[in-house]
């Protein structure tokens, strides 16, 4: 019988009880039948040793402050610059998070979690790693994809431009039926199908080439903006039975150069996706302005610690195949970026940012 081969996880840590405490969580733990395998390093200088000369890593847990106040992140761009590591999975672990301010790090370093260790729980540690193993699991098997596919696969998809003027054709008329006068049921019955036609054409933009076109920036309100968000997308999550609380920040300008209909469908994609588990979390959704870039930023976050939640695999597959880089290519040309600091159906968390200046009054 074959031993299946283990998840081999680096930690480095100058503390020896971090690392005691990270063997203790882990003892005799297996994901998806594999056991788990624990590296210590005690400094970035034994991380860079191990990591030139094991390239089967598949995770590294970082401690930020080391040999120098920014060692972690150090080592972040060792992996991913020097070695060209992109499959890696990286999650910093900060006893000093004032040093390296959680959004400073995340927009700027190619990691795929921050947690502060004051924080630090055993099951959220565990829901981080497991978040990352899944994550370079699908990156491994996407490499294994045959290089070659048959013949039909290679041709152009005739169905699309036929597809898309479907889909025009039905917003327009439902866009037509949701100004007429309607019974309650009749009411909730359009907004349903309203918000399915904006999935519908969410997954389509998605299965294709980004050809958006990204208007010019005008003055738009922020707040009209999330609000028709939350809306839109308010019959799935009845449907689902959860809830979709939001916030503005008190001091988000009225008014906002960007463009409004680019960012609307960019973060429709990201709360459809978030909604997409069969059983997951209530969403929070906070929306506030970052003045000193003048970036708007849109936080989801969500967490169901007391029951099971679940995701429908293809939907899931669709986000790491296609979903995500489409939401990263289309916030990128918005000025911006997306982070997932957590994806797995009980425990969500990203961050997505703009472009946005003010608005002349």
């Amino acid at each position: 019988m074959k031993i299946p081969a283990p998840w081999r996880i680096l930690v480095v840590d100058d503390e020896e009880g971090v690392h005691g405490i990270t063997r203790m969580i882990f003892r005799g733990y297996r994901f998806e039948e594999r056991p788990v395998e624990l590296i210590s390093a005690m400094s970035g200088a034994e991380a860079r040793a191990l990591l030139s000369e094991q390239p089967d890593i598949c995770l590294a847990l970082l401690d930020v402050v080391m040999e120098s106040d920014d060692e972690g992140l150090r080592l972040v761009d060792y992996i991913r610059s020097e070695l060209g590591n992109q499959d890696m999975r990286i999650i910093l672990r900060t006893g000093h998070s004032g040093l390296a301010p959680e959004t400073d790090v995340i927009l700027k370093y190619d990691i795929n979690d921050y947690l502060s260790k004051s924080e630090l729980s055993a099951s959220r540690l565990l829901t981080s790693v497991i978040v990352a193993l899944r994550s370079y699991r699908d990156i491994c098997l996407s490499r294994q994809q045959p290089a070659t596919v048959p013949l039909a696969d290679t041709r152009p998809d005739l169905s699309r431009p036929l597809l898309g003027q479907l889909l025009h054709h039905n917003r327009h008329q439902l866009d037509r039926l949701r100004q007429l006068e309607h019974s309650p049921m009749a009411r909730d019955l359009l907004q349903e199908l309203h918000c399915n036609q904006l999935r519908l054409q969410n997954l389509f933009l998605q299965t294709a080439p980004l050809t958006t076109e990204i208007s010019t920036p005008r003055a738009t309100a922020p707040r009209q903006l999330i609000d028709t968000l939350v809306e839109d997308l308010l019959p799935l999550a009845r449907q689902q039975r959860r809830l979709i609380d939001y916030r503005y920040d008190p001091e988000l300008p009225e008014q906002l150069n960007l463009s409004g209909s680019a960012c609307l469908q960019l973060w429709l994609a990201l709360l459809d996706h978030c909604l997409s588990a069969d059983v997951g979390p209530d969403l929070r959704l906070n929306l506030d302005y970052l003045p000193q870039r003048q970036q708007l930023e849109l936080r989801i976050e969500g967490e169901q610690p007391q029951r099971p939640a679940s995701c429908d695999p293809a939907h899931q597959a669709l986000w790491e195949g296609a979903g995500r880089s489409y939401c990263a290519t289309l916030a990128q040309r918005l000025g911006g970026a997306i982070t997932v600091l957590a994806d797995a159906p009980d425990k969500v968390m990203i961050v997505c940012v703009v472009a946005a200046s003010p608005a002349e009054a």
